[in-house]
C-alpha cells in the first residue's frame, strides 16, 4: 500500500498491484523496461474493463486474467488485452529498489487505473455502457 495513505480508501483501492517475475528475455517492447527491476514487473490488478481484481496468473503464457468477463492481459507484454471485452492494457507501475534492496514504486502510475469509463468522462463512459 502506499506509504502514508493506509487510511485513504481511495488510495487504497488504486493500489492493488500484481507482481510478475519474468525472464529479461521474455519481455517484449509493449513493456516499459526501464519501470521493471531484474525481470520484475508491476502492473495495476484492477481490470480495465468493469474494475474487477484480475489476479489470476496463468505461468506457461503468462497472461493475467480477470476472473469476471475473462478479459486476458500479456504480462510480458505490457499487460496489453489479448482477449475479452477490456479496451486498454493494465498500467504499468514504475518500479525500482531502495538503498535497502526493497522494491519500491518510483511513481504513481502514467494512466488513470480501473475500468476505461473512471476519470475518462461522459463520452467514454456512454461507449462502455456507463458502467454497467
Amino acid at each position: 500500500m502506499p506509504e502514508g495513505h493506509e487510511h485513504d480508501l481511495n488510495a487504497l483501492a488504486k493500489a492493488t498491484v500484481i507482481l510478475v517475475n519474468l525472464r529479461p528475455e521474455e519481455i517484449k517492447p509493449g513493456t516499459n523496461r526501464n519501470w521493471t527491476h531484474n525481470g520484475i514487473v508491476a502492473y495495476s490488478k484492477i481490470c480495465t474493463h468493469v474494475g474487477c481484481p484480475a489476479a489470476l496468473y496463468e505461468q506457461n503464457t503468462h497472461h493475467i486474467l480477470c476472473p469476471c468477463h475473462q478479459s486476458t492481459f500479456d504480462a510480458t507484454d505490457g499487460a496489453r488485452v489479448v482477449f475479452g471485452p477490456a479496451a486498454r492494457p493494465l498500467p504499468q507501475l514504475p518500479i525500482g529498489v531502495d538503498a535497502e534492496g526493497y522494491l519500491i514504486a518510483m511513481g504513481d502510475f502514467p494512466v488513470p487505473v480501473g475500468p476505461s469509463y473512471w476519470e475518462r468522462g461522459d463520452a467514454e463512459a456512454g461507449a462502455h455502457g456507463g458502467g454497467s
